[in-house]
């Protein structure tokens, strides 16, 4: 019987892959920042905290070759997930339906990649430290966790908004209706602050349009919620610390949601503006409300590639030449521009461009390695091209019924590289037919 007590139960939580939690995604990140090498050939990737599916579910779907399992506390969701691995005849993924601060005793063996998204900020503090239990005693040695939570100081404002919305819908009698109707006050007040001046009117008024335009599941979960904790950084590290785990770098460093201006470290570091943690500073000016890092076991030594390490790396490129009388500029498709001012770097755009979402190694396309490995490290952190540990072992695998599976359920699909796309209403080869 499914207890009433589970808010999960009460309203499914509405899951989507996560594009940097695939293991050679992490596996690539730590890498890049000197961090442990991941094993990407035959690998246990462990995710708590799995819900539905969604994220975990393609991932081996696409990854034959590793071992997965999945764990959580809602029955409802884990009901769907094994709905879903029958449905696709899923061999390599085993599906756990346990509280975490029971789950350490069913859960077998150790891994290679742990992923706990969506979590961490938002169970009892006794909830976090069986989990804290679960990472020191299920993560290898040097293998890689992908963790996030809420921080501070963004979570200061959001959580004064929570308990606003808290406070104005604790008479409804079901999580369902109050999430109605926090998205309906959310909105109401959203429109009121906005044509206000003052500052701290405009900043509520985009916290409060946050809630009304999200999803009634997320608004239920994330601000309705018993418990949502949110941390300094230094907080957080010394937590992890003490559980025998060190930070690594930030799962998303190549996405808008982890990059910080760059003048403003400098800048910090200029005028003394720090404490004992420099990351608390920089969180603080820049309003961080999610941090996703990478963590492994503690006293790795870091270490960066060497230039015939990164020359092992594929790189992958969406940009086409712009046109127009320079033929070294570029385009993305987002329309941001580049301008290959080496000959090489336009040449290798070239080789690449048809190849796309295929790659080619580095040191194929480029000999000199040493040369080219900031430029092409400069275009990943700002997302205009791909650099990947390895690529998919095949390009053409059957995406039909994973596709049709996740389109009727939440009218997207999941590609090789775990991206969220697209599918075409008349999708029937198969092989994967995208937009």
């Amino acid at each position: 019987m499914i207890s009433s007590s589970n808010p999960y139960d009460e309203v499914r939580y509405r899951s989507f892959p996560i594009e940097w939690t695939a293991p050679e995604r992490l596996a690539l990140a730590s890498m890049l920042h000197g961090g442990p090498r991941g094993n990407l050939k035959q690998y246990r990737v462990l995710e708590l905290g799995c819900g539905d599916g969604s994220n975990l579910i393609p991932l081996a779907y696409y990854r034959r070759n590793a071992t997965f399992i999945g764990v959580d506390f809602a029955r409802t969701q884990i009901e769907i997930a094994n709905s879903r691995k029958a449905t696709l005849g899923l061999s390599n993924l085993e599906l756990i339906h346990a509280d975490f601060r029971a789950a350490l005793e069913l859960i077998p063996g150790t891994f290679d990649y742990i992923i706990a998204h969506g979590i961490f900020s938002w169970v009892p503090v006794e909830v976090r430290d069986a989990l804290l239990e679960i990472f020191k005693k299920c993560l290898r040695h040097l293998g890689l966790l992908y963790l996030n939570y809420n921080t501070r100081p963004g979570w200061n404002v959001r959580g004064m908004v929570r308990r606003f919305l808290l406070a104005r819908t604790s008479h409804e009698p079901s999580l369902r209706a109050r999430a109605t109707l926090a998205m309906l006050v959310a909105e109401k007040l959203s429109g009121s602050l906005a044509i206000l001046a003052h500052p701290y009117s405009r900043l509520l008024a985009n916290e409060f349009d946050f809630v009304a335009r999200g999803h009634p599941s997320w608004v239920a979960h994330e601000y309705l919620s018993r418990d949502n904790h949110f941390y300094w950084r230094s907080q957080f590290l010394k937590l992890i610390a003490k559980h025998g785990l060190a930070y690594v770098c930030d799962a998303d460093f190549n996405y808008a949601s982890s990059r910080v201006p760059a003048d403003l470290a400098p800048a910090i570091n200029e005028h003394e503006v720090s404490d004992d943690c420099p990351k608390d500073a920089l969180d603080f000016l820049c309003y961080r409300q999610l941090h996703s890092p990478i963590l492994t076991t503690a006293q790795f030594e870091k270490k960066l590639p060497e230039a015939t390490e990164f020359g092992e790396l594929v790189v992958a490129s969406p940009l086409v030449p712009a046109g127009g009388d320079n033929p070294a500029m570029f385009k993305h498709p987002s329309g941001y521009e580049v301008d290959a001012k080496q000959q090489w770097i336009a040449d290798g755009l070239k080789t690449l461009q048809p190849l796309w979402p295929g790659g080619l190694q580095i040191k194929h396309l480029f000999p000199k390695v040493e040369q080219c490995e900031q430029d092409l490290r400069l275009l990943h952190f700002h997302g205009l091209i791909d650099l990947r540990c390895v690529e998919p072992a095949d390009m053409r695998i059957d995406v039909t019924a994973l596709h049709r599976l996740e389109s009727e359920a939440e009218g997207f699909g999941t590609s090789l590289y775990h991206q969220t796309v697209r599918v075409r209403s008349d999708s029937a080869s198969k092989h994967s037919k995208t937009e």
